[in-house]
């Protein structure tokens, strides 16, 4: 099956795949060719996806996927490649946002806004820990 990933600036990734494994909102699901047509929604997370044998990770940040016709669109709102995350960049923004949340009222928008910042940064890391393996 294909697996298409595009966010609102660039296609991540359009390739033939085996399995894919993704972030929902309600929890991880897992596609296999020939599944049902299903659209859900996404949350922050690591999608995995098994290509010629082989597991890879692209990090999520939220968005939809489609998947139609032996074929997995994932329309997010932010996504990076293994390949692509840079792990000083990705520790620095937690240590960044860690350190900024501290410092806001639980419940606030700000607050919040960090702790959505914080889960970015924190699954890209993530991402970046399994890159480095």
């Amino acid at each position: 099956m294909r697996l298409q990933i595009v966010t609102p600036d660039k296609a991540v990734l359009d390739q033939e795949v085996e399995e894919v494994y993704a972030p929902g909102t309600n929890g991880e699901f897992g596609v296999l060719p020939q599944h049902i047509t299903f659209l859900t929604s996404l949350d922050v997370g690591v999608l995995r996806y098994r290509a010629e044998g082989k597991d890879d990770f692209v990090a999520i940040s939220g968005g939809l996927t489609e998947v139609l016709d032996d074929t997995v669109t994932v329309l997010a709102d932010a996504a990076e490649r293994r390949d692509e995350i840079d792990v000083d960049r990705a520790r620095v923004a937690e240590q960044a946002a860690l350190e900024g949340i501290e410092e806001l009222l639980p419940g606030t928008p700000e607050h919040d806004d960090c702790l959505a910042s914080l889960r970015r940064a924190q699954n890209r890391a993530t991402v970046a820990d399994i890159s480095a393996q």
